[in-house]
């Protein structure tokens, strides 16, 4: 039973259905009742201004505050370090107007008008929180609200010997002659405790997506190229995954490539949501980037399918996990040879420039600018790495950041294409569209698939001029 509540879905299906209409029919009932019983025992028809007009009154004026304070937090005081985004602020209008009717029907009537008002007040507030979360895809489940999930823990040391390991053509060569058949229908997901050996980094535990081609019979598996997912602050490898979709997408991928996907891996570059870590090594956090790049990848490439060359390897991720993935794919293209960063920042920021300097980098102005992606593009140039840089289309200060760093890495000789995604703003949906469309690059870049993508093929992207 538990597990069954823990799996309710807050994106779609009945319990985001069930609330809305609650709330709908509450607030059409109220006013019904109200046109109802808006004439007095004589007759005079002064009752519909209280039971009618002024609910209404009280409504507009409360939605107006809503969307004003909302705006003001958000895009003038921007004390949630990004914009909340139209859809967001809209969501906020709407709950405090219905809350707003609700709490002058609770003044104004009795009886069971009242119990329908108070019931209204109750499933605004929920269908209010439920929209906002649809607006940002970050709550897949109830479970996901308390960090709960239902990926099973594994362990996957030693899971394949690299003697064993064949070339992703050679895999599907063999898949078209027959040679290899009975690959599953879907990849697996687990969580993993990938040993900190020389960070001794407190991470929590990371979520690996295997494909298909990963799990199929016999020993022969073919060397897969790999994904290092990071999520946002505050978040987790568990988030990204849900919130990111990642594996449907990667399953989806996999049953038009002949079981083939790259490996996910969603490491914890935080250590707890309220970290950030800036993805450095520090005495604050701890050794972040050492996780990531050493004891990350070569567990990795020891204990899984996973290929060993930088240009099989890509670094994506989600706002701070998205300027991780541009500070560390750039400063290490030995690593990665492919970056698909979303909603980035322009530099890592954790307080002021100087605060950061002080804490993070002992006072080392040089450390600090070095992790600045466009100071760390023009320190590597030239580099012929592939960047997918996208953002919500109504995120105006990640739309403004990619035009800041896409024609800097373009002058480096990076292979750059820099999306938006419309009608997102900082949120998972944009993550998925521009994941979705790196993958396919990605993909295609590592022999998984044959077929060039076009953009003109992700409605959901348009292409920024860099």
């Amino acid at each position: 039973m538990r597990q069954w509540l823990m799996d309710v879905s807050l994106i779609d299906g009945w319990l985001p259905v069930t609330v809305f209409v609650i709330a709908v029919a509450s607030a059409v009932a109220l006013l019904i009742g109200a046109i109802g019983g808006g004439r007095n025992g004589q007759g005079k028809q002064d009752g519909h201004v209280r039971l009618i007009v002024l609910p209404l009154v009280v409504a507009a004026i409360s939605g107006a505050a809503g969307y004003t304070l909302t705006w003001l937090l958000s895009d003038v005081f921007v004390v949630f370090g990004v914009g909340l985004g139209p859809r967001v602020m809209a969501w906020v209008a709407v709950g405090f107007a219905a809350v707003g009717y609700a709490v002058a029907h609770i003044a104004l009537r009795n009886g069971m008008m009242r119990a329908i008002a108070a019931l209204l007040v109750v499933s605004a507030i929920l269908a209010t929180a439920i929209g906002i979360d649809q607006s940002y895809g970050e709550y897949a489940t109830i479970g996901s609200l308390f960090g709960d999930d239902s990926y099973s823990q594994a362990n996957l040391t030693g899971l394949v010997k690299r003697k064993d390991l064949i070339s992703v053509s050679q895999w599907r060569g063999q898949v078209a002659d027959g040679t290899i058949r009975n690959i599953p229908s879907n990849g697996t997901v687990s969580k993993i405790d990938i040993p900190a050996t020389e960070s001794h980094f407190k991470a929590r535990k990371a979520l690996v997506y295997l494909p298909p081609a990963a799990l199929a019979e016999g020993k022969r598996k073919p060397a897969l190229p790999v994904i290092l997912m990071m999520s946002g602050q505050p978040g987790s490898p568990g988030r990204a995954f849900q919130a990111g979709g990642i594996q449907t997408m990667m399953d989806g991928y996999a049953k038009s490539h002949d079981g083939l996907a790259p490996i996910v891996i969603a490491a914890d570059q935080l250590g707890d949501d309220s970290h950030n870590t800036l993805c450095v090594d520090s005495k604050v956090y701890g050794n972040a980037f050492t996780y990531l790049t050493r004891d990350v990848i070569d567990w990795a490439k020891n204990n899984l399918p996973a290929a060993q060359d930088a240009k099989d390897w890509a670094i994506a991720g989600f706002s701070q996990g998205a300027t991780c993935s541009l500070q560390i794919g750039v400063n290490h293209p030995e690593l990665f040879g492919t970056m698909i960063p979303t909603d980035s920042e322009i530099g890592p920021t954790n307080g002021t420039r100087q605060e950061m300097i002080d804490r993070f980098f002992d006072g080392d102005v040089e450390a600090y600018e070095s992790q600045v992606p466009i100071n760390a593009i023009r320190n590597r140039a030239p580099t012929h790495q592939t960047l997918i840089m996208g953002a919500g289309e109504e995120d105006a200060a990640s739309a403004r950041n990619i035009r800041t760093i896409a024609p800097v890495a373009v002058k480096a000789g990076m292979h750059v294409t820099a999306v938006e995604s419309i009608g997102n703003a900082h949120d998972w949906h944009a993550v998925q569209d521009v994941l979705r469309y790196g993958l396919a690059v990605f993909g295609y870049d590592t022999g998984l698939s044959d077929v060039r993508p076009n953009l003109s093929d992700y409605p959901n992207l348009k292409r920024v001029a860099v």
